[in-house]
């Protein structure tokens, strides 16, 4: 069993026993009660009726015969009336000449009591600015001056009924000192209990709140703070009698149930759906969320501004269908992310978490069934409560996790970095002091990163460079300070035995690290498989062979381009062997017929994978083409196709088609400009998503190479040649 397993067991243990001692209650040696709800009579007056009124119409008393906890409701209706509740009860002699009080558990929605003709008290308003005292418990002391020791006692309820009304059935009188603690427990159980909710809801928005502030990449926080902030707002309807601005009546009923119970709880279902979909890890489709978005609209702006409290009571039931499709739409995408094995994990944590919620509403639902005489404390709202804490349990555990992964990660990309500046120290003095630097400053990231790139620029041949029958242009411009694309050069003094381009996955500096460990793997391969004459694909699965072998547990790996050269007898035709290892497709122009092709590969075979893919197979595509004088070929990677607009519309390859078309007789550094410069234009200037590497390689006559020798630095030629020789064989 896992430790998170192990913690909720024992939380859940906890909260059984902490809530098991909340609400149960020791029972006292006291006299019995007199229960008179069973023996209500009830008679509908007007607003302006009075006790007088009640007593003269005492033969139009009907008894309340329903004991349900909206028996008013349903025997007035919905509607506004005013209703006269008689009772009578005598004093036993073990309670005679004491006072007493009479508590009734629920009564909603505004009532005023009189005892034997004289007004005791009153709960909630009467119109025209009505209050309810909502789920709060009624205690009415009565005097013992105006108690009739020796025969019946008369007590009436004038009850202004609105909504769903009722009057509870367990109203009983006792003695005063036992009466008002009864009065304050059951208030506590209906009403009080949940102002201890409310400020845990409100802690956890604040806690969430400043998490997601810091960590705007953890989505779930937000969804998770702003759940906890409506919650609280929807428990405040719950104690509506403990908040100031609705018992001073500067909030109305109508208003301060729009914005409690109405509103935050449309708002609740709907964040518990968008919670999911970011739990999950997965976007939720635009059609979907334009459907629930559409749903919530639905029912706020109409909530919002009505200012009519009988239209929220008859619009309700159409509401409530409207909460199930939210939450039948938010049960669809679990089951369908449950199928895929990438997120049936998270699904199952996230039916674990919603479990207390589901069996708290199963538990309101059967006991009401069972029992639909008692106002009981809302189990739901219980349950959401647990469903809460699970999740804070949840989320605390998936950040320490992801936090201990990339910490390890870190130390494990960091132990590379020391390794690979070992080995090239004795190959390049420079590189071999900036790693050294690198290590030494390696606690400061921002310097770090900053010495990555400094020691990859310089690791990277030059961008543009002749060779004899080609003229090569290089655009490398990286995402971040350092890249995941790499390019280089293959030739022995000026004669270009090879190109490569590779773009290796992810950003920011393990995937430049994999650049850095991947580019000495292939430029040995290649060279080893150029002297063998071996196909190219071949050559690429040995490198991705090795690179499996050398990078360990990283995860990045890499698509790229492998092209060979090969003069012919003919001087102005070269042969041309290109291996595709998952890479968008390179383009050729044609001098001859103008026209650009993309290549997709001539070798007849199936082309999958990619390079450094643990236990994936590969088959990596070959074509073999000339390229005569005057064709160009052109190599990109994927930040220069899949580059966006503010629209989201791809930059893709027509553009670079179009410009090459007409643009096919000037140089490289022309043509590679031109494409750019279309790039920024295309996405308006804005920062790059992705890093972007482009290569335009022109075929020319050896015979003008030979005439403009002079132009090129002598110097890169002794470079290449230096670099060629101290390259050794690989082993087969």
């Amino acid at each position: 069993m896992s430790i998170s397993a192990r913690i909720l067991q024992k939380l859940a243990f906890l909260f059984f026993i902490f809530f098991a001692v909340l609400f149960c209650s020791c029972s006292h040696n006291r006299p019995p009660k007199i229960v008179i709800g069973n023996d209500f009579y009830y008679w509908e007056g007007t607003a302006d009726s009075n006790p007088g009124d009640a007593m003269q119409n005492a033969r139009f008393f009907k008894k309340l015969e329903d004991k349900s906890e909206h028996n008013l409701m349903n025997i007035f209706g919905k509607g506004k009336h005013y209703v006269w509740i008689r009772a009578e009860f005598e004093i036993p002699p073990q309670f005679k000449n004491q006072p007493l009080g009479m508590v009734i558990p629920h009564l909603r929605f505004a009532e005023q009591v009189w005892c034997n003709g004289t007004f005791i008290s009153q709960y909630g308003v009467f119109p025209p600015h009505e209050q309810s005292t909502q789920f709060k418990a009624h205690f009415f002391s009565f005097p013992v001056n105006i108690l009739n020791q020796e025969d019946k006692n008369i007590v009436l309820i004038k009850v202004f009924v609105y909504g769903d009304s009722g009057i509870s059935s367990h109203a009983f009188v006792e003695p005063t000192r036992f009466a008002y603690p009864a009065f304050e427990y059951i208030n506590f159980m209906n009403a009080k209990v949940y102002m201890l909710l409310f400020g845990i809801m409100l802690f956890t928005f604040i806690l969430y709140l400043c998490l997601y502030i810091n960590l705007p990449a953890f989505k779930e926080f937000r969804d998770f703070a702003l759940l906890n902030m409506f919650t609280s707002f929807f428990l405040c309807y719950f104690f509506a009698t403990e908040v100031p601005a609705y018992t001073n009546g500067i909030l109305s009923h109508l208003t301060f149930a729009k914005f409690t119970l109405c509103i935050p709880g449309y708002v609740i279902i709907f964040l518990s759906t968008l919670f999911a979909a970011d739990y999950y890890g997965v976007k939720t489709s635009r059609p979907l969320m334009i459907f629930r978005a559409v749903i919530l609209a639905i029912q706020v702006v109409p909530t919002f501004f009505t200012t009519n409290y009988d239209f929220l009571l008859k619009v309700s039931p159409f509401m409530m269908t409207l909460l199930l499709l939210q939450v039948l739409s938010g049960v669809y995408e679990l089951v369908k992310n449950f199928i895929s094995k990438e997120t049936r994990g998270r699904c199952l944590q996230l039916s674990i978490g919603f479990m207390p919620f589901v069996l708290g509403m199963l538990t309101d639902v059967a006991i009401r069934s069972i029992d639909n005489t008692q106002a009981y404390p809302y189990f739901t709202i219980f349950g959401w409560q647990g469903t809460v804490v699970v999740f804070i349990i949840l989320l605390s555990i998936r950040f320490a996790s992801l936090y201990r992964q990339n910490d390890q990660l870190n130390n494990h990309l960091q132990d590379e970095v020391i390794l690979r500046t070992h080995d090239l120290a004795d190959a390049n003095y420079e590189l071999s002091v900036l790693n050294e630097r690198l290590e030494k400053d390696k606690r400061h990231s921002e310097m770090d990163l900053e010495m990555a790139a400094l020691v990859q620029r310089n690791f990277f041949p030059k961008p543009n460079k002749h060779f004899k029958g080609w003229e090569i242009s290089v655009c490398y411009s990286p995402q971040a300070k350092v890249s995941g694309d790499f390019y280089d050069y293959y030739s022995y003094n000026d004669i270009l035995n090879g190109l490569s381009v590779f773009d290796v996955s992810g950003h920011g500096l393990s995937a430049s690290l994999v650049t850095m460990l991947s580019k000495n793997i292939i430029s040995r391969v290649f060279q080893t498989g150029f002297r063998r004459n071996e196909p190219v694909d071949k050559i690429l699965n040995k490198i991705n062979n090795m690179i499996l072998s050398e990078k360990g547990n990283i995860e990045n790996y890499m698509t790229g381009i492998l092209c060979r050269f090969t003069d012919s007898e003919d001087a102005s035709k070269c042969s041309v062997e290109l291996g595709n290892a998952g890479h968008p497709y390179p383009l050729k122009f044609s001098v001859h017929d103008k026209e650009v092709y993309e290549l997709k590969g001539n070798d007849g075979k199936k082309h999958y994978g990619a390079i450094g893919m643990k236990g994936i197979t590969v088959s990596f595509a070959r074509s073999n083409f000339f390229m005569s004088t005057g064709d160009i070929l052109i190599l990109y990677t994927d930040g220069i196709t899949e580059a966006t607009n503010k629209k989201y519309e791809q930059f893709g390859l027509e553009y670079i088609k179009d410009i090459v078309k007409k643009n096919h007789a000037r140089g490289t550094d022309e043509i590679a400009g031109l494409i750019i410069e279309k790039l920024e234009e295309f996405t308006e200037y804005k920062p790059l998503e992705d890093d972007i590497t482009l290569i335009v390689a022109k075929r020319k006559n050896v015979k003008e190479f030979e005439e403009d020798e002079e132009r090129y630095d002598p110097e890169d030629d002794i470079e290449e040649l230096d670099d060629a020789e101290a390259i050794e064989p690989l082993d087969e």
